[in-house]
């Protein structure tokens, strides 16, 4: 089978529906794909964060000098980055976004949610982050086929959670029942598929999964589908956008991102799909981004959404909480438990004296008051815990029973709850930042939303996985416009990338939500190039 369009996205994630939105208000006949038989992608997944500079969304006076300031902070003293390309990126974020805003995906202001490092050198208390919250009858037909998030439920936008007058998380959790309130991941992915499938009625293939690329001479024309029904040929006459994703669940993901082992957590078709295509048609694969991953927990039985694959839970929302922490095989603590960006490092340290590893494995110990006041993964306060979670009544023996030791596991303790009683963390400064204290903490808990003894028995310890969301280091070599380059510099005329897909090269560091922008952004820039441009064969 053989078809034609202008222009043809792969992936049916935030970053492929993003292209196909823009592609066509442009006047394409406009093609996406996607491996699954699901929507949403990875952006499904995630908490929905988006992270856009001086956008105006807000008012006040926020501006690209201010976000370029918080930038240079994020990625601290000494690391050299192409300021000019920057520049030009969060300039065309705000173009973009405004765009699609003006389109009809409802960005909104989160509200009492400041920036991941304020009061920082020109972070803001609101305004740079950003929802989409929408009732999941606008999606029509495509509601069933909207990949679910296992790790957030839907129901409250985050600017009511974050508000004084927040609702209850039980009221929350049946609001969500009742209305099919579509919010964080799911109402950023859900946006998007009501403004390119249900609005604009744009094409989309399920399980089709793209296998090649074709290419005239220097220039890629299109692509190869294998599909339920055997193999399609897609030719596109303005150009192809990779949007497929990371390379999480490449057999060597762990060994690319240098730690002892990797689990991913995103949905289970991250292969590195993208990565092989591109460099079949003469791509530059490049390391961009800083490393990013945290831990997580597969609680017995689990697995993801409308698959056998086994799922292994983020614990995000839980390393923050009150009455817990985080220590390796000698009972010590090794960072900030309640913002994962902190633990990155260490989870990555290599002890060349003992040749091991330095804090993995690990374990994520939590007392009884924890156990009753707060849910961990699928289970409800209060509710049993599986047997894989250790149990005991002291420190000491719960040390022998993990595998830690137990005199390290006692100092530990003691340092850490006569602080935690006072809400202060001398050590790590666990608590300090005010979008983790109002993010990850518990609003109700003083005086510090993150910080409370382990002082009530029975103790608990869930041994930790390193887990991905689907960010990798290395990926496409793009340029300004999302074109993907090779390794002279030149670009390959005609193939664009954006998202995970697409190595971060003019951004350090991390910042919560620009993941989601930066993939909508290029995806922008993808398809404004190629439909202002001449078809491929004609360059």
């Amino acid at each position: 089978m053989e078809r034609t369009v202008d222009f043809l996205c792969v992936g049916g994630g935030l970053g492929g529906l993003a292209g196909a939105v823009r592609a066509h208000d442009l006047g394409a006949d406009v093609l996406v794909v996607e491996r699954s038989d699901m929507v949403g992608g990875v952006a499904a997944y995630s908490g929905g964060f988006v992270w856009v500079g001086a956008s105006g969304l807000a008012g006040g006076d926020d501006s690209l000098a201010a976000t370029e300031a918080y930038m240079d902070h994020v990625q601290g003293e000494g690391r050299p980055v192409d300021r000019r390309a920057r520049r030009a990126y969060l300039e065309l974020a705000v173009e973009a976004t405004r765009w699609y805003r003006a389109a009809g995906v409802p960005f909104e202001v989160i509200r009492n949610c400041p920036d991941l490092y304020h009061p920082a050198p020109g972070s803001t208390a609101e305004g740079r982050l950003l929802e989409c919250v929408l009732p999941g009858a606008a999606l029509g037909a495509w509601r069933n086929k909207l990949r679910p998030s296992p790790y957030y439920e839907i129901g409250v936008p985050r600017s009511d959670i974050y508000s004084a007058r927040a609702l209850d998380p039980a009221d929350g959790r049946r609001r969500g029942a009742e209305q099919d309130l579509l919010t964080h991941g799911s109402g950023l992915s859900a946006a998007f598929v009501r403004a390119a499938l249900v609005e604009r009625g744009v094409d989309c293939l399920l399980r089709h999964r793209a296998t090649e690329l074709l290419t005239d001479g220097n220039a890629v024309t299109g692509a190869v589908l294998e599909g339920p029904d055997g193999r399609v040929t897609v030719r596109a006459r303005h150009g192809v956008l990779i949007a497929s994703g990371g390379y999480g669940y490449a057999p060597d993901a762990g060994e690319l991102e240098d730690v002892p082992a990797l689990v991913e957590s995103a949905p289970p078709v991250v292969e590195g799909d993208a990565l092989l295509l591109a460099q079949r048609a003469g791509a530059a694969t490049v390391r961009g981004a800083d490393p990013f991953f945290s831990v997580g927990f597969h609680f017995p039985g689990e697995t993801h959404p409308g698959s056998d694959v086994p799922l292994c839970r983020p614990l995000l929302e839980h390393l923050g909480l009150p009455h817990s922490m985080i220590v390796n095989r000698d009972g010590r603590r090794f960072g900030d438990e309640s913002y994962y960006g902190a633990l990155i490092g260490a989870l990555r340290r290599f002890d060349g004296r003992n040749k091991r590893w330095a804090n993995h494995p690990c374990w994520f110990l939590v007392d009884e008051e924890f156990h009753r006041r707060y849910r961990l993964g699928p289970y409800g306060p209060g509710d049993p815990w599986p047997d894989s979670i250790v149990r005991a009544d002291s420190p000491e023996e719960l040390a022998r029973a993990a595998g830690i030791d137990p005199d390290g596991l006692a100092a530990t303790f003691a340092a850490y709850n006569g602080n935690a009683e006072r809400g202060e963390d001398p050590e790590f400064h666990r608590g300090s930042l005010p979008f983790i204290r109002r993010a990850y903490g518990d609003p109700l808990h003083t005086p510090n939303p993150n910080l409370g003894p382990l002082a009530t028995p029975p103790y608990h310890a869930l041994p930790l996985s390193i887990v991905g969301f689907g960010m990798g280091t290395l990926g496409l070599w793009i340029d300004g416009h999302a074109r993907v380059r090779r390794r002279d510099g030149s670009t390959v005329t005609g193939l664009y990338a954006t998202g995970n897909a697409a190595a971060t090269k003019e951004l350090k560091g991390y910042v919560t939500g620009l993941a989601n922008a930066r993939n909508h952004t290029y995806a922008y820039a993808a398809a404004t190039h190629a439909l202002s441009s001449p078809p491929p064969r004609d360059r």
